[in-house]
């Protein structure tokens, strides 16, 4: 008698699995001891049963979280946002050392001079120099240093930090250049602009909201 041809439609010609328990018959082998092969959303995993899809609509679930930074930003601030009186306080530090340059010049004239009524060239050098330390200083403080720290040295101070609103990273050397040119302009033209952070949301002045920063309380 001949062997009949094989049929894989016949149930007697299929490849037969062996069954380990826990497992659904016909489905790939999984060996005890073996570890479990990961499942997607939306694909079966080698229980036979289907991996949970992501539902927008399911409490909590909320695609923008990245990872809840509070303050409605999508990261982790680093620290509080800073109050309206930190900032002030800030700011009459980082004033405190060009007037006290100032002075020095002042006071170094008159002392070679005699007086400022006669204000002798010596005199007068001594006072030029001073006057340009004075810028200096700030220009290094509150461009280079703020810049590249984040903090000027009356920020360092009192514990304060410009950062970036999107990602709380450092606004850089450009922004932050841009930042206190905007300060400057708004700070003369009106008070307000110095008031603003005491009802704003995120204690923003106007210039913070032009280049997009935020200052915080480390």
């Amino acid at each position: 008698m001949s062997t009949p041809p094989f049929d894989p439609n016949r149930p007697q010609d299929r490849p037969q699995y062996p069954v380990v328990p826990g497992q659904q018959p016909g489905g790939p082998v999984q060996y005890p001891g073996q570890p479990q092969q990961p499942s997607y959303p939306g694909q079966p995993n080698q229980s036979g049963n289907y991996a949970p899809q992501y539902n927008p609509s399911q409490p909590g679930y909320n695609p923008y979280s990245g990872g809840g930074g509070g303050f409605g930003y999508n990261y982790s601030l680093p620290g509080q946002l800073a109050s309206w009186g930190s900032r002030v306080l800030a700011s009459i530090v980082d004033s405190l050392v060009p007037i006290i340059i100032i002075l020095a010049g002042v006071f170094g004239a008159v002392a070679v001079s005699g007086s400022l009524e006669t204000m002798s060239d010596a005199g007068s050098t001594v006072l030029v120099i001073c006057y340009l330390g004075s810028f200096v200083f700030q220009i290094w403080n509150r461009l280079i240093r703020q810049g590249r720290t984040g903090q000027s040295l009356g920020k360092k101070v009192c514990g304060l930090k410009v950062v970036s609103a999107e990602t709380g990273e450092l606004i850089g050397l450009g922004r932050n250049f841009g930042r206190e040119v905007c300060a400057l302009i708004f700070n003369n033209v009106c008070f307000l602009n110095v008031l603003w952070p005491l009802w704003d949301d995120k204690h923003q002045t106007w210039h913070d909201k032009v280049v997009s920063d935020i200052v915080i309380k480390l």
